[in-house]
């Protein structure tokens, strides 16, 4: 079984897998946001359309990001804020940064996500956000076998070290 890429520690098929093949529905933001940024790894364009409504939609290309997404590394992601609904609010936030390899270069995807609770399910609505090179400062060396610090879940040397 393979892990989850959206950093649950989860294997796939109980994790974003059951939501991306439309067996479940995200109960939340946060899940759904888990589940596009796999989909994005996949570079499973239809299912991000199919999360998508409002300016997001209007701002799309798929084709465009169909081939972004085929041509770069995904190291990882990291939620850094998630609140939690309740009582199924209409909207809701979700910061995280999404970190890639691209030409041989580490970048993050830090965005603060929003999305809308609309017919009985979420739907991600926009964001903001930006691209920015991650330079990684540690106070200590990180060895090759020691986690990697930009939160994969992998070893360093199988992640950010090679």
């Amino acid at each position: 079984m393979a892990i989850c890429p959206c950093g649950s520690h989860v294997s796939y098929e109980k994790c974003c897998g059951s939501f991306i093949t439309g067996e479940e529905l995200p109960k939340s933001p946060e899940q759904l946001m888990r589940a596009r940024y796999t989909a994005f790894t996949q570079a499973n364009v239809d299912y991000i359309v199919k999360t998508m409504r409002k300016d997001a939609v209007d701002d799309f290309n798929p084709e465009n990001t169909r081939q972004w997404a085929q041509q770069v590394e995904w190291v990882g992601l990291e939620v850094l804020n998630a609140p939690p609904v309740t009582n199924k609010k209409q909207t809701a936030t979700v910061e995280f940064i999404a970190s890639y390899r691209q030409q041989g270069k580490l970048q993050n995807i830090r965005e603060v996500s929003e999305f809308k609770y609309s017919k009985d399910r979420w739907y991600y609505t926009g964001g903001q956000g930006e691209v920015v090179n991650k330079t990684v400062h540690t106070a200590t060396k990180v060895g090759r076998n020691d986690p990697c610090p930009c939160n994969s879940g992998k070893k360093f040397k199988k992640c950010c070290g090679n």
